[in-house]
């Protein structure tokens, strides 16, 4: 349940930041990269036509012991802003999360 109530604070999060970005600026999109595809597809859902929302893995892929791609660091440090459900669901994301500014 409180996984619940965070995913649901950052979904609203993200809405506030994309009201945000979409007021600076009309023409670009603001950039959402999430770590797997239920998640964003409720991005997209909250997110509408603002932002442009993305998951590192497919859909079908397995989740828990899925390897990242050297794109999809490239994909991701070109983000606004990075969801992941947490609670060891991405075993690989703490490792990739470091490789962003490196």
């Amino acid at each position: 349940m409180h996984s619940i109530k965070k995913l649901t604070m950052l979904l609203g999060f993200l809405a506030l930041t994309c009201s945000i970005a979409f007021q600076a600026s009309a023409t670009e999109k603001f950039k959402v990269i999430t770590t797997f595809t239920i998640i964003a597809d409720m991005a997209k859902n909250v997110a509408g036509d603002v932002a442009e929302v993305s998951s590192i893995t497919k859909p079908g892929a397995e989740i828990h012991e899925y390897q990242p791609t050297p794109g999809d660091i490239k994909r991701a440090q070109g983000a606004q802003l990075i969801l992941a459900n947490g609670m060891n669901l991405e075993l690989w994301f703490q490792r990739f999360y470091q490789h962003l500014n490196g």
